[in-house]
């Protein structure tokens, strides 16, 4: 039997800056070029989405709602409408289930039909003493809440679908609060969940089913990448899409993905994505990743993005060093051990690699992607300068050493060495690199430079 995923989208579900109105519509046209069926709309700073959720939206911003909805239904793809009220919504009140449901009906005239109420990021306990004195726990008070508005919704139209984020949305399925959530929920309401973490590495089969069955239905993943909010702001997620089971579809009824801030550098990671939600079993991570790097930046630009993509590595599924740099250093410092010049060379050389993938992409035809990875790129190109004063550092204290050996002094005193200059400019750069707000290179360099140091002083 062949399942698929019934949703295939994005949710805008990130703190800081939201997108522009422009930036919604192209994504919406571009996860319905890639194949995806859905966008939710939830960015944690709109504060008529969570911290104001009461107060209907004002005109214009209203209007600039139902535009996308009317582009989503164009473009085939579902818009999914969400509120979180979690901060401060009671339960209890009737006042608070109507202000709810006013704020759906403003988009349910303008056509839409997916709707979502949002528990996340948000106290684990009732704080309202009206809530405290009706419900034993918090799962009761959002069970009869979503609940009501699952009835309500009905009312409106059989269409209507309603999802829900529970406060517990991620790691041990089997707690109370989750097991209450699963049993009290209407059966008709998907659940989401972000998978053994916050940011997940992996999303196996195995775990999955056992979620599914505490939930009491298939879940529906929110997955938190290639986001990059909070504590990894200095990332940039552009790497492949990788960890997640080919088997999923039997156990699971979807995937939102929750991209960056930067908007136009989110789709290689989720044109990626798109390939595994339309086809599980077949998917190539690496194969997927370039088409869809391509399609972003263009044939010519593949390797210089590739090379660039290997320095912005780390990211929850991939939290090590870049791969392919940490190669290059290791080889240059297993081969310095035995020929300083030959060592430096090999460094020198990927540095001078790196520079022009560097180049090449700041003149990219998109300039959208190339103002959004500015600060990546410019510190990137930061990173090899510093590697090419490594290099020519180790090659200069080789070639004293030899000569030293030549003449048979023993040792050496930084003194009379022509690399004091090349030690002090090194340490100024080195300090520098401490203060750069990116995690371009990771700690490679940072720490081949350090190692370097040390062993000069």
């Amino acid at each position: 039997m062949v399942h698929n995923f019934a949703w295939k989208g994005i949710v805008e579900g990130f703190y800081g800056k939201p997108w522009t109105h422009k930036q919604r519509l192209d994504m919406i046209s571009f996860i319905s070029e890639v194949g995806m069926n859905a966008y939710m709309y939830a960015p944690k700073d709109d504060p008529y989405h969570r911290e104001n959720w009461r107060n209907p939206y004002p005109s214009r911003k209203l209007e600039s709602l139902r535009e996308l909805a009317s582009h989503a239904k164009s473009h085939g793809i579902s818009f999914v409408f969400a509120v979180s009220p979690g901060m401060s919504v009671r339960y209890s009140d009737k006042r608070d289930i109507d202000a709810f449901m006013q704020k759906l009906k403003a988009l349910y005239g303008a056509g839409v039909r997916d709707f979502a109420i949002l528990y996340d990021d948000i106290p684990n306990a009732l704080s309202n003493e009206a809530d405290r004195e009706k419900f034993p726990n918090l799962a009761s008070a959002q069970v009869c809440f979503a609940n009501s508005v699952w009835e309500r919704l009905k009312k409106w139209s059989g269409d209507n679908t309603l999802m829900v984020c529970p406060t517990q949305y991620n790691g041990d399925y089997n707690t109370e609060y989750v097991l209450g959530i699963g049993a009290g929920l209407h059966q008709d309401i998907d659940i989401m969940w972000t998978g053994p973490d916050v940011c997940s590495r992996e999303l196996t089969y195995e775990y999955t089913q056992a979620v599914t069955a505490a939930l009491m239905r298939p879940v529906v993943y929110w997955d938190n990448y290639p986001v990059n909010d909070a504590g990894m702001r200095g990332e940039l997620h552009i790497g492949p899409y990788t960890g997640r089971d080919r088997r999923l579809p039997e156990v699971c009824r979807g995937f939102f993905l929750n991209p960056m801030n930067q908007a136009e550098a989110s789709k290689i990671a989720l044109g990626a994505a798109a390939s595994y939600l339309r086809n599980p079993e077949g998917y190539d991570p690496q194969a997927a990743w370039e088409a869809a790097a391509v399609r972003v930046l263009g044939e010519d630009a593949l390797e210089a993005i590739t090379t660039f993509a290997d320095a912005c590595a780390i990211s929850p599924l991939h939290p090590e060093d870049p791969p392919m740099l940490k190669e290059a250093v290791d080889r240059a410092v297993e081969r310095a051990t035995e020929n300083f010049q030959e060592g430096a060379g090999i460094l020198s050389a990927y540095m001078l690699k790196m520079k022009a993938s560097a180049e090449l992409l700041r003149t990219n035809p998109n300039t959208k992607f190339v103002e959004e990875a500015r600060p990546w790129l410019e510190e990137y190109v930061r990173w090899t300068d510093i590697g090419m004063h490594i290099a020519e550092t180790v090659e200069k204290s080789g070639a004293y050493l030899v000569s030293s050996a030549s003449s048979g002094r023993r040792g050496f005193s930084l003194h009379a060495l022509p690399i004091v200059s090349a030690r002090r400019k090194l340490s100024r750069m080195m300090s520098d690199a401490v203060n750069f707000k990116t995690r371009v290179c990771g700690d490679v360099l940072l720490q081949l430079g350090r190692d370097l140091l040390r062993q000069l002083q």
